[in-house]
């Protein structure tokens, strides 16, 4: 077998048990797999512990501030961030052993295309399709702002692509959707608010509105059929959940005033 890729993979994991099986599958190309348990109650640590990955136990501290100290865990000089609902295929790791066929690549950091899976297709059309994310970095050259949801990661220097595509599968049915757009809208909404910004019931129309033109119109969800409109939607609604937070926090504080006889 080829020496291991001198990368750390970090994965955060939340009661994953029954998917890990098939995210591990990549865990021997990689020279470690570092995975953040934050609290399941089924078998992933055991599930995870099997397969050779380091588990390390943390408490859930938001979003970055855990993945922050997840990051900081790594041996190696290059992180690989990987959810617990995304696979690091056989392609992908062909095409990060060309990329660190030489030594060290020539870039910092390196963006891969997400693909959800759902309701049984890849989708390739709207909101969801050609989701760019930053994973692979240098382990010197990363920072992270301090979000409630959205997280992602900067990297001081150049950026390039993976070509191999990260299949994502998200969502486990409408409702696991309809779910977690609840708690993000909420979270979102206390996070903006915190930073100064405000909404009106006229926003949370307006910004969803625009929402369901460009990810059903203009980024071709109308291809997807059925389907494409249900996807266009939920992301409105989940855009019209967070504005609508948002007013909701920033309702200006009525005073009742008291006459004295």
């Amino acid at each position: 077998m080829k020496s291991p890729l001198p990368i750390t993979v970090c994965m955060m994991c939340l009661n994953e048990g029954n998917f890990l099986p098939g995210s591990l599958q990549q865990i021997n190309q990689f020279a470690e797999w570092i995975i953040v348990d934050t609290g399941s109650t089924d078998d992933t640590i055991e599930v995870a512990k099997r397969s050779g990955a380091t588990v390390v136990s943390e408490k859930w501290q938001g979003f970055s501030e855990t993945r922050r100290k997840h990051f900081e865990m790594a041996s190696q000089k290059w992180i690989l961030w990987i959810d617990g609902d995304e696979i690091i295929t056989p392609e992908i790791v062909s095409e990060l052993r060309l990329l660190f066929q030489y030594g060290e690549p020539p870039l910092d950091g390196y963006r891969f295309t997400r693909v959800m899976m759902f309701e049984g297709e890849w989708i390739r059309y709207g909101d969801w399709y050609r989701d760019q994310v930053l994973r692979l970095f240098r382990k010197d050259t990363w920072s992270m702002e301090r979000r409630q949801v959205h997280e992602s990661v900067t990297v001081n220097g150049s950026v390039g692509r993976i070509e191999s595509e990260l299949p994502h599968f998200s969502y486990a049915d409408w409702q696991d959707r309809a779910e977690r757009i609840a708690i993000y809208s909420k979270l979102w909404a206390i996070q903006e608010h915190a930073l100064g910004r405000k909404s009106s019931l006229c926003a949370a129309i307006l910004w969803s509105s625009w929402r369901f033109i460009s990810g059903y119109f203009l980024k071709g969800g109308i291809l997807g059929g059925g389907l494409g409109l249900r996807i266009a939607a939920s992301c409105a609604k989940e855009v019209w959940l967070g504005y609508a937070a948002l007013a909701e926090l920033t309702k200006p504080v009525s005073f009742t005033r008291h006459h004295h006889a």
